[in-house]
């Protein structure tokens, strides 16, 4: 299952992306794809050619997640009960 994220980092503004999978207990860094600001704008550090992002733990004060819902979860009830 994807999982939409928003990694708050200690150096700067937050990020956001999607992650495949949350990481492991053990895990040092964390693998974002899509990676841009909040704005959904680009990371003006980052290149645009760029698909994956490593961030390190080391770096990250929090990450808020959010499960990403494909269509067929969604259900839309009609009528009355």
């Amino acid at each position: 299952m994807d999982y939409h994220v928003v990694v708050h980092m200690a150096s700067g503004d937050p990020v956001e992306g999607v992650i495949d999978e949350l990481p492991a207990p053990n895990a040092t860094f964390i693998t974002l794809k899509n990676a841009s600001q909040r704005s959904s704008r680009d990371l003006d550090w980052l290149d645009a050619r760029t698909k994956l992002l490593l961030i390190s733990f080391a770096y990250i004060v929090n990450v808020e997640i959010s499960p990403i819902r494909g269509g067929d979860d969604i259900v839309t009830k009609h009528g009355r009960n």
